[in-house]
């Protein structure tokens, strides 16, 4: 239960306080109109068959009580419902935002840990799950209680035993009920919101990846334990609901057994000597069958508590994650100065990793200076880039920008300076025209937009029947591997930050169009400051300098021409070897 103090105190909040409190009073009206409705048939039917034809019987005061109860009970009902809900949306809709929020700066050194449809999940599902905590729990809860003292005291005015019994009886059974079913829920309750999330997550995978099942012929074999996972997801579904099953036949049995207690002890009691006094034995028998009405939802509410806690707390698992970076700075302009960019004994390797990533690197990069980064597979390269755009933050040493340690500065202002192209390009579903725009706030002209694209070899797109307005898909469909790294390269092209960061920028292109691409690239950045990351050594030699890493460290750095000519050089061993 500790799990969901968090989320409790959401419907604490100034918004949402008055609203929910509303939403109580009306449901503790719609009850009590409904106990009330049927508590007065029964009186008045008791009473007007005791009077028979012949006696004169004043049956107008209670009918339109009847029908002012009835019509009330379907307005408080009606209300109610709009209450509560619209209430609890806004609280789930102010959980996602927060949730989103607190995402955000954990990635990507947290997020790397899961899954992109565990992630959906826990934001969708999980908080989906939370609804129940006020719908089904909390706010039944206390109706029931209020409703059951309001009743206990309104009957003691015509028999205090019987008043007693009733109402003593129904608050036992309102904390013993629950209390019961929430011990059973829980055993299974956690089982079953993993078997739900496991499965909406295999079941994501397996059609995101139909192309490769189907390539490699391993469409059966995921199938098969997809189906497992959701016959285990049934199993404790089939739990659940005979358990609910059995909660709801529970509670009919200790309806029956109340009311014939109350008819039995009823017979005896005498309530006066009135003509009608006799007709309050059936009032107390329709209060009784009636007060189960606001029992009944409860036995499965609370059996369902154990999801709703598991949920909370895969939620709570993300939002406790503290974020590895913090951008903590108050810096908001760079002065920008000759060394640009210095690294100085940086020393990294990821969490949960034992190897190391980076190892005592030492680097001074000058402002408008073109530097390549080569390297093996694996060697540091990409990660010096994460370190720079501080995705992450080295263990040991410093990185400073402008003479300034990089940390001193904002988020927006880091951004501001830095572009950063990543091997894997992110296609927006959504038109070409808005995925070239988040290149920059400004607005980019359609007549720009259409030279870059025929700049990096994407005319080809343009002639199509919607032009810009081409609708790329989820993930870019449309485009091949190729035409997505190039309009990657559009974005760039588009940009006019002062320093770019390039992580393989021509990778799966041709000769002749990564020849095309790097003398784009390098007129671009004219003025600006360029690092890229490569493994080819196309127009190499173009650079100012080339930086060679191994097994996380720099081992060599210099022109194009110093490195070619050093003996047992990395650099000219590779030249050779090419």
């Amino acid at each position: 239960m500790r799990a969901l103090l968090p989320f409790l105190s959401l419907f604490k909040h100034k918004h949402a306080r008055a609203t929910l409190v509303l939403g109580v009073f009306l449901m503790i009206g719609g009850l009590a109109a409904s106990i009330s409705l049927l508590t007065l048939s029964g009186w008045f039917l008791a009473a007007t068959a005791i009077a028979g034809t012949g006696a004169l019987f004043n049956y107008f005061y209670p009918s339109a009580s009847i029908r002012g109860l009835a019509i009330g009970r379907t307005v408080a009902r009606y209300v109610e419902k709009i209450v509560t809900h619209d209430a609890t949306f806004r609280v789930l809709a102010k959980l996602r935002v927060q949730v989103f929020s607190r995402i955000i700066p954990l990635s990507p050194a947290v997020l790397n840990r899961y899954r992109n449809s565990d992630l959906l999940n826990r934001l969708v599902a999980d908080v989906d799950t939370l609804d129940s905590l006020y719908l089904r729990l909390l706010a039944p809860f206390i109706s029931a209680t209020i409703i059951i003292l309001m009743m206990t005291i309104g009957l003691c005015f015509i028999s205090v035993p019987l008043a007693l019994f009733m109402g003593i009886t129904l608050l036992v059974l309102l904390f013993f009920i629950p209390t019961i079913f929430y011990r059973l829920g829980t055993t299974f309750g956690a089982q079953l919101t993993h078997s739900r999330s496991s499965y909406r997550m295999q079941f994501v995978e397996f059609i995101q990846a139909q192309a490769e099942l189907l390539l490699f012929n391993a469409e059966k074999q995921l199938k098969t334990r997809l189906n497992q996972t959701e016959r285990q997801w049934q199993d404790y579904q089939r739990q659940e609901s005979n358990l609910s099953g059995f909660s709801t036949a529970l509670l009919l049995f200790a309806n029956g057994a109340m009311l014939a207690v109350v008819l039995w002890f009823g017979a005896e009691i005498d309530f006066g000597s009135d003509t009608y006094d006799a007709a309050f034995l059936a009032l107390f028998a329709l209060a009784a069958l009636a007060c189960f009405e606001i029992l009944l939802p409860l036995g499965a509410a609370f059996l369902h508590i154990g999801q709703v806690i598991a949920s909370a707390e895969r939620i709570s698992e993300i939002l406790d994650q503290p974020p590895q970076v913090k951008f903590a700075g108050t810096q908001s302009a760079v002065s920008f100065s000759d060394v640009l960019i210095e690294l100085k004994d940086v020393h990294f390797f990821y969490p949960e990793r034992p190897n190391v990533a980076l190892n005592d690197v030492n680097l001074s990069i000058k402002t408008g200076e073109k530097v390549a980064i080569l390297g093996k597979t694996g060697s540091g390269k990409s990660t010096l880039l994460q370190l720079l755009v501080r995705n992450y933050d080295p263990n040991k040493g410093h990185i400073l920008l402008a003479n300034q340690p990089i940390e001193d500065y904002t988020e927006q202002t880091l951004r501001e300076q830095i572009c950063f192209l990543t091997q894997r390009v992110h296609t927006f579903s959504d038109t070409l025209r808005n995925n070239l725009q988040i290149a920059t706030k400004t607005k980019i002209s359609d007549e720009r937009m259409i030279e870059v694209l025929n700049q990096v070899g994407l005319s080809k797109l343009l002639e199509q029947e919607n032009g810009l307005n081409l609708w790329l898909g989820e993930g870019g469909r449309p485009l091949s591997g190729g035409e997505q790294r190039r309009l990657g390269l559009a974005r760039i092209l588009l940009n006019d930050v002062p320093i770019l960061l390039l992580d393989e920028p021509t990778e799966g292109l041709d000769r002749e169009t990564e020849r095309r691409i790097l003398h784009l690239i390098l007129q671009h950045c004219q003025q600006k400051t360029l690092i890229m990351v490569t493994h080819r050594l196309t127009s190499i030699e173009r650079f100012d300098r080339i930086c060679v890493i191994d097994d996380a460290k720099l081992v060599e750095q210099g022109s194009y021409s110093e490195l070619s000519q050093k003996d047992n050089g990395f650099f000219k061993r590779l030249i050779e070897r090419i």
